[in-house]
């Protein structure tokens, strides 16, 4: 039976039920969801008239084979840049099912030669400094470190800000394929328009955006090069156009096959990277972390809405991944037996030893799963939308492609290293590498990326930023989309090349060597950092 509905509530004896501040609507589970697999993604529920072949179940096909919204990790992120576009999921998922380039575009972002790409490529800072080092004796070798680094920040804003990435994109005879644009949460995908984003990056910078190494207003930048498309002829007025707009316009050019929507991360996401916990306030909150359940399924209405106008035969919806599984925030010490949470959670790059409560930023364990209540809450809310589309009057062909249980299934801390810790779920739903994947040595995992001069050490499947994929990531959501839609098709290829993706993937195939080193430079600065922010008076203890 697929659940459609949370179960009764069952939190553990003397567990707290939920952190100070928790909204009302938020109710504390004790265990992860069940995961939906490919083959659950109708959720038991036939729809006529929703096999393979064109749409309305004949004629041509639609001219538009496959199309996505979302965020970063729809647009192809990794590594605290947006540079490897033909990488992204949907790229490798488009190269399988046998679209070629003009069938599937997707937006580039080129940048100097030296570290490609938007806001900040840490990658090619990251071989930059292995490349300084080299050679170096010890005294020049961290002067040249911070040389390298001082340069590829001043050449990528220089590039993005005064150089070829400034020209403005033009209007263009189509929209991508590929309309995810980094940052977005539910409601900027209906609400952020190509027209306030124009104004943004012509508005020039502020003091504070001279002295800072990322871009200036580098996310709608990113956004009017995705957006590109059509001019809209209102003279006097700002191009209104959504990133839903561009999908609908899309459907009217001849039709979308299938949709992917694959938003909500961004509607937690910021908890774990600012180790903090704050609740929307309504839907239209800006000043939060964590949106509660309810303003969340607002937002999601109001999106369903939308998608449901667009002329497309089939919509796949993506689940919103436990943000608490990345690796960007790490657990310290031990967990507790039977617990899929640690006690804290802090940044990465602090070790135990290192970390300091009065200075360090943290999120508690009960914290933890109080956000990852949050999604499962938010996640119930997308699948009973396509429960209700797969069984209206006039049922669509909607499915579920269920990101958060993939994660779940390739979480090592909490689960693949912690058997006491593992859901009742996991022994018939644990996932398995693909082969190509199996081989390598050591096997890649979700901890953060570690390598030295010997290799890649630990980690592999998160990229450096301890946020998004790596390339053979990407890979294996590519693999779970294309297994949802061959569900939906048979007449679909079932395997992703993954011996391709280990050798385009260079943090798998050419680790950088010093990276362990590195992240001792980025302990001290986090640290200077979070000393700073408490002496402002600008982070509780």
């Amino acid at each position: 039976m697929i659940p459609l509905a949370p179960p009764p509530v069952d939190v553990p004896p003397g567990q707290v039920p939920a952190p100070p501040g928790s909204p009302a609507d938020l109710q504390i589970r004790s265990e992860a969801p069940e995961p939906l697999l490919p083959d659950e993604s109708d959720l038991g529920i036939a729809v006529a008239g929703a096999g393979a072949g064109a749409a309305g179940g004949g004629g041509a096909l639609p001219k538009h084979r496959l199309v996505t919204v979302g965020d970063s990790l729809t647009m192809g992120f990794k590594s605290f840049a947006i540079t490897d576009t033909r990488l992204s999921w949907p790229a490798i998922l488009a190269e399988t099912i046998g679209l070629g380039e003009n069938d599937f575009t997707y937006p580039q972002f080129p940048g100097p030669v030296d570290c490609p790409g938007l806001p900040l490529n840490l990658e090619a800072v990251v071989r930059g400094i292995d490349a300084a080092r080299a050679g170096s004796p010890i005294g020049v070798r961290q002067l040249r470190e911070a040389l390298t680094v001082t340069v590829a920040v001043s050449h990528v804003k220089s590039y993005w800000e005064h150089g070829p990435g400034s020209i403005l994109p033009g209007p263009s005879a189509s929209y991508h394929d590929n309309l995810a644009v980094y940052g977005f949460d539910v409601r900027d995908a209906y609400t952020r328009t190509v027209g306030a984003a124009l104004a943004a990056v012509t508005s020039g910078s502020d003091a504070q955006a001279v002295f800072s190494p990322l871009v200036s207003h580098h996310q709608d930048r990113a956004m009017l090069i995705t957006l590109q498309g059509p001019a809209v002829a209102t003279p006097g007025v700002p191009n209104p156009t959504t990133m839903v707009d561009a999908a609908r316009w899309l459907g009217q050019d001849g039709g979308i096959d299938t949709l992917i929507v694959a938003l909500g991360s961004n509607n937690a996401l910021a908890s774990v990277v600012n180790l903090q916990l704050v609740w929307s306030t309504g839907p239209d909150s800006s000043d939060y972390t964590v949106s509660t359940p309810s303003d969340f399924e607002t937002e999601l209405g109001e999106l369903r809405d939308r998608i449901a106008e667009i002329n497309a035969r089939r919509v796949i919806w993506v689940t919103v991944p436990h943000v608490t599984v990345a690796p960007i925030a790490r657990g310290l010490g031990t967990k507790p037996s039977g617990s899929p949470y640690f006690a804290r959670y802090t940044h990465a790059w602090i070790t135990d030893a290192e970390f300091n409560p009065a200075v360090n930023p943290y999120l508690t364990g009960e914290q933890a799963r109080a956000i990852d209540s949050a999604i499962d809450q938010y996640n119930y809310s997308i699948k009973r939308l396509v429960y209700a589309a797969r069984t209206a009057k006039q049922p669509r062909d909607w499915l579920v492609l269920d990101l958060c249980g993939l994660l779940d299934r390739l979480a090592y801390r909490r689960y693949i290293n912690s058997p006491d810790s593992r859901p009742s779920w996991w022994d018939a739903k644990a996932y398995k590498l693909p082969p190509a994947l199996a081989m390598l040595t050591p096997q890649p995992d979700t901890r953060f990326f570690e390598s030295d001069a010997s290799g890649r050490t630990q980690g592999g499947l998160v990229a450096l930023d301890g946020i998004h994929p790596t390339t053979i990531g990407y890979g294996i959501l590519a693999q779970e989309a294309l297994a949802v839609m061959a569900h939906a098709d048979a007449s679909l290829p079932k395997q992703v090349d993954f011996a391709r993706l280990v050798r385009e993937d260079t943090l798998i195939s050419d680790p950088p060597k010093s990276l362990t080193g590195d992240l001792r430079a980025f302990r001290f600065l986090d640290e200077m950092i979070d000393i700073g922010l408490v002496l402002l008076g600008r982070r509780a203890i």
